[in-house]
């Protein structure tokens, strides 16, 4: 009988020998995020500084916006509504322009007036009826 040889072994592969990593170089402390945390920073500081000066105008701006109301229903009159009737508007508007800048009108009141008066001059024309509907809500919120 014939032995049998065992088969040869592969031959030995020569071990991988790969180059020194290079030393990490230190890196600069200032790059993009470092920017951008300074963007966000200025951002911040703008928009706070917004706040402040909006927080301290508010009465100044309310009284800006309903003056604009009131111009827009004036504006709108039709030639039916008598001066006496623009007259009564115009001061029971003026009465309930210093209560919302003196914070004695109610945020809803506000509203509701705005609301009022937008729809009677959406159409561009104010009626009789409308502006003494409008004085009648301005003299309820604020007598």
């Amino acid at each position: 009988m014939s032995e049998e040889v065992p088969p040869n072994p592969p031959p030995a592969i020569p071990p991988l020998v790969l180059p020194p990593l290079p030393r990490p170089v230190d890196a600069k402390k200032s790059g993009c995020l470092t920017w951008g945390l300074v963007g966000c920073a200025a951002g911040s500081v703008i928009v706070i500084v917004g706040l402040v000066f909006l927080m301290s105008n508010a009465r100044q701006m309310m009284g800006w916006a309903l003056t604009k109301v009131e111009d827009a229903v004036l504006m709108g009159c039709t030639a039916d509504v008598t001066p006496a009737e623009k007259t009564e508007f115009r001061e029971a508007f003026a009465r309930f322009r210093t209560a919302a800048t003196e914070s004695k009108a109610t945020p809803d009141q506000v509203k509701e007036i705005q609301e009022k008066a937008t729809a009677a001059a959406a159409d561009g024309k104010v009626t009789p009826e409308e502006l003494r509907a409008l004085t009648a809500t301005l003299k309820k919120a604020a007598p």
